[in-house]
């Protein structure tokens, strides 16, 4: 009876948690046997108690006599009582050897106690060989050989049949298809004065409500460009390459610029502000935008004086 209940007081006392192990570290491989080239997939797999914490161990001056292709982890699990670490590095050779990876050492500490102690991994051992070879046995061809007649027959069959089908088709082409050469059409080109191909231009800008879209800059750039270039179509001032202010002493110079100077002071001071000073303006501002480039071009069109010509369509199709 006495020894009874003396070995059960000595089962609780190495069973109880204060006996327990800390911390475990396990390496292993996938496997113990490798080709030469192959990946070797190595794991260093540290259990603990969930107050011990560890410093994260160097292990690559441990892997010299092996080429280290990567280096995965740590990655953490954790339970409500202990925590593991996993560590996977991906290995090759490339020489035959029995190769022995040492222990690996990792260093922790326990909560409450800064001392650092220490504990090994297992050594691991592999096998890298070669393929082997038989050097006794006979060379055999990778296929059997092949009769050179099966493929000159497939040869003139391929060859006769291409010729067939040119004289077939030719034949047809000729007979069924082929036309006279027909007469080159060509079609009137419609022709817009300068007035009108603002107005168009700026009913198409319109339609692609760019402002509406959030396009407000591209908007505004767009449609002084459009009155710039009706400037130079129709009163031959060079509007494009000129400053708002340089544009506007221009056109005051100008008969019939003189007409819209003032409206069109307004609109490029407006398109100037967006473009330059990233002013964001109203909704009716943007309106008015194009209700002022459209009276700036039917103000000064000139119907009875004969304008310059703007080609619409492309060459004309045969």
């Amino acid at each position: 009876m006495v020894k009874k209940l003396f070995l059960l007081l000595v089962l609780q006392f190495f069973l109880s948690p204060a006996f327990a192990q800390e911390i475990t570290v396990t390496a292993s491989t996938d496997t113990s046997d490798y080709m030469i080239g192959d990946q070797i997939q190595y794991s260093l797999i540290i259990t603990m108690n969930k107050n011990v914490y560890i410093i994260n161990p160097f292990f690559r001056d441990s892997l010299k006599n092996i080429d280290v292709l990567g280096i995965n982890g740590p990655t953490l699990e954790e339970t409500e009582t202990a925590k593991t670490v996993k560590y996977l590095c991906i290995l090759s050779r490339f020489d035959s050897a029995l190769v022995t990876i040492p222990a690996i050492k990792v260093e922790y500490r326990t909560k409450g106690d800064s001392t650092l102690k220490t504990i090994l991994s297992n050594p691991v051992s592999f096998n890298v060989h070669r393929l082997d070879v038989n050097v006794k046995e006979e060379i055999k061809d990778i296929k059997p050989p092949v009769r050179l007649f099966d493929y000159f027959f497939l040869i003139y069959f391929l060859i006769g049949a291409l010729i067939l089908s040119i004289l077939v088709y030719y034949f047809i082409y000729i007979k069924y298809f082929k036309k006279k050469k027909e007469e080159i059409v060509v079609k009137k080109e419609i022709k817009l004065l300068s007035h009108q191909l603002a107005l168009k231009k700026l009913d198409e800008l319109d339609k692609e409500q760019l402002w509406q879209k959030g396009f407000v800059k591209d908007y505004h750039s767009r449609i002084t460009d459009i009155i710039r270039e009706y400037f130079e179509k129709q009163f031959g001032l060079p509007a494009l390459e000129r400053t708002t202010t340089e544009s506007l002493n221009l056109l005051n110079k100008h008969p019939l610029g003189v007409k819209v100077l003032d409206i069109t002071s307004q609109f490029f001071n407006n398109a100037d502000l967006v473009k330059f000073a990233k002013f964001t303006p109203l909704e009716i501002v943007n309106h008015e935008m194009m209700t002022q480039a459209k009276h700036i071009v039917k103000r000064t069109a000139q119907l009875d004086k004969e304008e310059e010509v703007i080609n619409v369509n492309e060459d004309a199709n045969v």
